[in-house]
């Protein structure tokens, strides 16, 4: 049982509600960034090789941040972790402002992965600790919410500069993260502090020698196959829709947000499936599969246009379902004790998979094979489908106890 199990419906709610904005200005700021980037590009001479270069930079320091992040939660707590990395996220926008220079956007790049790094641990850290845990799966639902909705809330910074200009959209930009940092050191009393548990738990392992464990290494590999998978269909599928099913641009981009909107919804309906539900991998498992069998069609170019946006909603929110049961799986992988190390170290993998799909995905691009991305896709879910399993049987099977805080 979570630290709040006495908790009202209420407090739950405000928790999740403050995480689940929290986590979606962390998807916000990763998409504003290579927006600001593009927005003065021509001003500051900046080649899109440059802006693909300080993007990758990026995520390559939140991927490394993440472990050291997930440390430090453990270390001085999640809530005011959480807080700097808002504080830093939103200042690193700002500075867009004031630099000028390929080397200060790096620095910039470097200074907003940081800032980045932080969500995951201590993200799940809080809801651990923090909400009953009969509402846990919708929480974890919510938090997958925010952060498609932040995404989606990224392309709003092309409007703000066509009104107030770059410096100030940079400047604008910046507000959300720094109002949300003093929010959350605000609610002390909502967001518990999962370390109670922690110093009450016996000693555990030694980071290395847990990061080493079976479960928690196959859950790295998961969030590295989910990621490539996501995040290549999402860079990739328009021109590929336009190539395969001969559509305009403009029809594929909208399948691809029926895509994400499928997504979206899924993960709702998954949060009440994994609050009800023990088996949680038997929930990913079917999903990933659903997910798969959705996508064949569309691999084999056996659909019409007009089907395929239907399609697209069917592998997107069947895949979506699986989220919040993919997080409780994690979770019973966890030790007491360990919540911001193993998930800093283990969502990581979503920074992995995030730098590895375009080099597979725009592969297939390239050498004129777009079918072959959709057959990638297939194999990754049911890739996956049989690792949730795994992972299961891999944390029951083990001697240390798989009940995080």
């Amino acid at each position: 049982m979570s630290a709040t199990a006495s908790g009202s419906v209420g407090r739950d709610a405000r928790v999740m509600a403050l995480i689940g904005v929290a986590h979606g200005s962390s998807h916000y700021y990763q998409l504003a960034f290579v927006t600001m980037l593009l927005i003065v590009r021509d001003r500051t001479g900046l080649s899109f090789e440059q802006v693909g270069f300080l993007g990758a930079l990026f995520y390559a320091v939140s991927g490394f941040g993440q472990t050291a992040a997930g440390f430090a939660v453990d270390r001085f707590g999640a809530r005011p972790i959480l807080a700097g990395g808002l504080l830093v996220l939103g200042v690193s926008l700002g500075l867009f402002a004031f630099v000028h220079s390929f080397a200060g956007f790096a620095a910039i790049a470097v200074l907003g992965g940081l800032g980045n790094s932080v969500f995951h641990p201590a993200d799940f850290a809080l809801l651990n600790a923090s909400i009953d845990q009969k509402r846990l799966g919708r929480a974890f639902s919510i938090h997958g919410l925010g952060g498609s909705l932040g995404w989606a809330a990224g392309p709003a910074m092309y409007f703000l500069d066509g009104a107030v200009g770059a410096v100030n959209t940079a400047l604008l930009g910046a507000i959300p993260g720094i109002v949300l940092s003093v929010l959350v050191l605000g609610h002390r009393d909502s967001l518990i502090d999962h370390r109670i548990k922690a110093r009450a738990a016996a000693a555990g392992p030694s980071p290395w020698s847990l990061f080493l464990q079976p479960p928690i290494l196959l859950c790295l590999g998961f969030f590295v196959l989910v990621a490539a998978n996501t995040v290549g269909i999402q860079q990739f599928a328009v021109p590929a829709f336009q190539s395969m099913f001969g559509v305009t641009q403009s029809y594929a981009a909208l399948c691809l947000i029926v895509f994400v909107v499928g997504s979206a919804s899924g993960m709702l309906l998954g949060g009440y499936f994994a609050d009800r539900m023990s088996h949680h991998e038997r929930v990913a498992a079917i999903g990933l599969i659903a997910a798969a069998a959705f996508t064949v069609p569309i691999a084999t170019v056996s659909a019409t246009s007009t089907l395929l946006p239907f399609l697209l909603f069917g592998a997107g929110f069947a895949g979506g379902t699986t989220n919040p049961s993919r997080d409780m799986i994690v979770r019973q992988a966890t030790p007491p004790g360990a919540s911001g190390k193993v998930y800093g170290f283990v969502y990581s993998g979503l920074d992995i998979g995030s730098f590895l799909a375009p080099l597979v995905f725009g592969q297939a691009m390239n050498l004129g094979y777009p079918a072959t991305m959709f057959w990638i896709a297939i194999a990754l879910y049911l890739v996956n489908a049989a690792l949730v399993m795994v992972i299961r049987q891999a944390s029951t099977s083990r001697p240390v106890a798989a009940a995080a805080e």
